[in-house]
């Protein structure tokens, strides 16, 4: 980069050598198309017709699935301003576990809005206000909407006149997130699990999951307790224990090896059988110390010697090597065990933990089950027929799992399908009238939010026109419950509507994607220079001679 000299012709370069610059309009259509094309990226995704994506890694690794996250986690985006929208997608995920699809998409579609009011001559600040402004309205018109759906549906589905059960919005959000999924021929049972397993957990934290392949989907469960990837160190210890007396170490059970370059001279082969007994002695001490504390399965984040397995087995004491520090950790609070980190000195009775120890074998690979009946950890297996079938059912199921605790632990339910962004669009043009021309950026944020149920009808192979002009009229004739019904569904009676189908979702969903949203749309606007450093090129170039 140069800039010219106050009264001299002669160029001044203040930047390092390589150091490329691009600005003003051309900086900003880059990041628009950028970012514009991660939306484009996942579009077809979306709704409960949308499309899977293929994704094959460097090392030839396969991933098939149409959660919008994992697409852009695994295609290694490199754009800045694309990463940016990346992030949209992975905020979205930590906190509301679903909707990052329509989050992106939303994105995308308000950069599109933007750059045709950067052909009109409207300046960057006056979009980025009517933004804001445009926002700023729909998140306060969904707190009031939120209550009035809340109400509809607590009218449609309460019992006795106790006001509708938790539990039952629990099941309708992780129904509603399943639609699409790859599991949706089991949406009702897995829609059934994802409310049960919420019920019986403190924090969404205590909820793992797991897959396994090599059964069908059919087949998913939870179990009240750790399920560990493992196998047995041994095939010939017992693979069931009822009355299990856990230890849990983080140290191995094999010679110590010193941390010292040392050697060790031997002048005869008596020393050599010395030395090997030594050896030997010290880890039958190590099992016998485990013996004595009444442990018969035994768990180490560390390794188990081959002569340590033959005494073990000697004991009937089942181990499992190489746990992860998380997993030991899950087993503590499960069984009440300590963690051991030396086998040195005697170990208390009150170190070993009690539950039941059960390793599967009906699956691919070995599960094996640390449970018990009030164990604060719930784990869900998910299954299928092959690998990536299971890997899909269970981000599937991580999502449904996520937006049932939405429901269950935080207030404020919406109508999906598209019905809310038809709301906030009709709301939107007859009520949020700014002044200028920032209404014209706000009319834009209004048909932004109309790409949402658009992709959904278009990828159901409808007519997205006349979709949404069904749908806003619907919406604007106070018939929130219309919906871009794509069928078929087992309620023919009661065709797009959204609350008699249970299409519910959590108000934080629809919050966080339009914050999330309309954030990083205005960051990329207010971006009108780009410089890419080159620090490797060394010092200031000097103008030509």
């Amino acid at each position: 980069m140069m800039q010219p000299a106050n009264n001299a012709q002669q160029p001044v370069y203040i930047m390092q050598k390589g150091t490329e610059q691009t600005n003003g309009s051309v900086a900003q259509r880059n990041n628009i198309q950028a970012a514009k094309a991660v939306g484009a990226a996942i579009k077809t995704t979306l709704g409960p017709l949308g499309m899977d994506k293929m994704l094959i890694d460097p090392a030839g690794n396969v991933l098939i699935t149409n959660d919008g996250v994992s697409i852009l986690r695994e295609i290694g985006i490199e754009h800045p301003a694309a990463k940016m929208i990346v992030e949209v997608a992975k905020t979205q995920e930590s906190r509301c576990y679903d909707g990052t699809t329509s989050a992106v998409v939303l994105s995308g579609a308000l950069l599109e809005q933007a750059e045709r009011l950067l052909d009109k001559g409207i300046h960057p600040t006056t979009i980025c206000k009517g933004f804001r402004v445009a926002k700023d309205f729909c998140l306060a018109e969904l707190d009031a909407h939120a209550e009035f759906i809340f109400s509809e549906v607590e009218s449609e589905y309460g019992r006795d006149n106790k006001g509708l059960p938790q539990n039952q919005l629990s099941y309708f959000g992780a129904f509603s997130s399943l639609t699409g999924k790859a599991a949706e021929g089991i949406q009702e049972k897995l829609a059934v699990l994802a409310k049960s397993v919420i019920g019986k957990v403190e924090s969404i934290d205590d909820i793992r999951f797991t897959s396994a392949s090599g059964t069908n989907e059919n087949d998913t469960f939870s179990a009240p307790g750790l399920v560990i990837e493992r196998d047995l160190a041994s095939p010939s210890m017992s693979r069931t224990v009822s009355e299990c007396r856990l230890l849990l170490l983080d140290c191995a059970i094999e010679p110590k090896k010193t941390n010292l370059d040392a050697q060790v001279q031997i002048s005869n082969p008596a020393q050599v059988d010395e030395f090997l007994r030594q050896e030997e002695d010290a880890i039958r001490d190590m099992v016998e110390t485990i013996q004595q504390s009444g442990a018969n399965v035994v768990l180490t984040q560390k390794k188990i010697d081959d002569l340590a397995l033959h005494f073990l087995k000697k004991h009937k004491i089942s181990a499992i090597s190489s746990v992860k520090k998380s997993d030991l950790d899950a087993a503590s609070r499960i069984s009440g065990a300590a963690i051991v980190s030396s086998l040195s000195n005697p170990i208390s009775e009150g170190d070993v933990g009690n539950c039941t120890f059960h390793v599967m074998d009906k699956f691919d690979h070995d599960l094996a089950f640390i449970t018990s009946p009030n164990s604060p950890i719930k784990t869900v297996i998910a299954c299928g027929a092959t690998t990536h079938v299971a890997e899909e059912v269970e981000r599937a199921l991580e999502d449904a799992v996520g937006v049932a605790w939405l429901m269950k632990s935080q207030k404020g339910v919406l109508l999906g399908g598209g019905a809310t962004q038809a709301f906030l669009h009709n709301q939107l043009k007859t009520r949020c009238r700014p002044e200028g021309r920032v209404q014209m950026a706000v009319d834009a944020f209004a048909e932004a939010m109309l790409q949402i149920p658009s992709a959904i009808a278009e990828n159901a192979g409808l007519d997205p026109v006349d979709e949404l002009i069904a749908l806003t009229k619907h919406s604007l004739e106070k018939n929130y419950n219309y919906f871009i019904d794509v069928g078929p569904h087992p309620l023919p009676n009661h065709a797009h509507n959204a609350l008699k189908q249970g299409i519910l979702e959590p108000k934080a969903l629809h919050v966080q994607a339009i914050t999330s949203a309309t954030e990083a749309a205005i960051m990329v606007l207010r971006i009108d220079d780009v410089i890419r450093m080159n620090p490797s090129a060394g010092q200031p170039s000097m103008p030509p001679m």
